[in-house]
């Protein structure tokens, strides 16, 4: 247990240190007014869980069960604000589009929108599995990796030679993603309880990484993402 914490508490603050870069160029380094409520919301809600996910990680490495128990319940605060903040995010951005920009990006809505399900049940299964400690520390370290799309992918888009398409960002980054994945799987020794369940959602996550290369372009998408964008929400 001492193990996996010590690798998100590391994982962590090498996500946040990469968060920094990702958004500097079109948020950190602009005036706070040039950006809306909902992202400066989000952004904040973002940093708030990394800041707890770190700080449960390493109060599990020095055996501090007791604060990592009292620390946890601002989770059922910090998770469902992410998830909201996510969705929230998402519809300003899309239902300000005019038809044409609509109709070109409409397929992206499901970058934000699969995230959001996915940390939802990540966080869910988390909390279901509380014991064993290594299947819960496992589902948690899954909230995480799904910060890895957004935030490797601006990296590698603002920092390194362009890729000829978007989808080949996806290719890296989901990449990574299904990479860790299966390793958390992987270390989970056999007949454990929990296990089945983590293996279940690990094929589930992976299934929805692979999905954003057939579903997205898809009309029953386009569907989805119009009626999303009609919703009363901002």
């Amino acid at each position: 247990m001492k193990k996996i914490s010590s690798y998100l508490a590391l994982g962590t603050v090498a996500l946040v240190a990469l968060s920094a870069l990702a958004f500097w160029p079109l948020y950190l380094s602009k005036p706070f007014r040039a950006a809306d409520g909902y992202t400066h919301f989000h952004a904040a809600v973002g940093t708030g869980w990394l800041a707890l996910l770190l700080v449960q990680a390493l109060l599990i490495r020095g055996d501090r069960r007791s604060a990592h128990q009292l620390f946890g319940r601002a989770s059922f605060v910090l998770a469902p604000a992410f998830v909201v903040s996510s969705v929230l995010l998402a519809h300003f951005r899309f239902s300000r589009m005019d038809e044409a920009t609509f109709a070109r990006e409409a397929y992206t809505l499901y970058l934000p929108v699969s995230a959001a399900v996915l940390f939802a049940a990540a966080f869910v299964c988390a909390f279901v599995w509380r014991r064993p400690a290594s299947v819960h520390a496992r589902f948690m370290a899954c909230t995480a990796l799904l910060l890895l799309d957004p935030v490797l992918g601006r990296c590698l888009a603002f920092y390194l030679p362009a890729l000829p398409e978007m989808w080949h960002y996806q290719v890296i980054t989901f990449g990574t993603e299904a990479l860790l994945v299966w390793l958390l799987l992987r270390t989970l020794p056999p007949g454990l309880a929990g296990r089945p369940a983590f293996r279940t959602f690990a094929g589930v996550y992976v299934a929805v990484l692979l999905l954003w290369f057939f579903l997205p372009p898809t009309a029953s998408w386009l569907a989805f993402a119009t009626w999303f964008r009609g919703l009363a929400l901002t």
